[in-house]
């Protein structure tokens, strides 16, 4: 479900930029630490397996269909967003911060 919300905020911003004359002709990476999610995601079939999905989540397949967002898997230890939902390691902390442009 975070990566709904995560695409839903991407899908803004390319609208955004769009309106100031700046349109995106690539799709927008999502990097995403759940590899079935992410199967989901790219899957357009539904499966019975599926069924305890969220409506919401189908939002998230549309977008990659049309081209707008496309997830892309990164493992647990290099997902940067960590340190903003999460209580990580000094260590963690660490690696993330000059990824996020905070380093001195």
């Amino acid at each position: 479900m975070a990566a709904v919300e995560a695409g839903k905020e991407m899908k803004w911003t390319r609208s955004i930029l769009s309106e100031f004359g700046y349109p995106q002709s690539l799709p927008s990476t999502l990097f995403v630490d759940n590899r079935s999610g992410i199967s989901v995601a790219k899957n357009p079939e539904h499966h019975g397996r599926m069924k305890h999905l969220d409506l919401r989540f189908y939002w998230l397949r549309e977008a990659v269909e049309e081209g707008v967002i496309d997830p892309l898997y990164v493992s647990t230890d290099q997902q940067v967003a960590d340190i903003f939902t999460k209580a990580v390691a000094p260590k963690v902390i660490d690696f993330a911060i000059p990824l996020l442009g905070l380093g001195q």
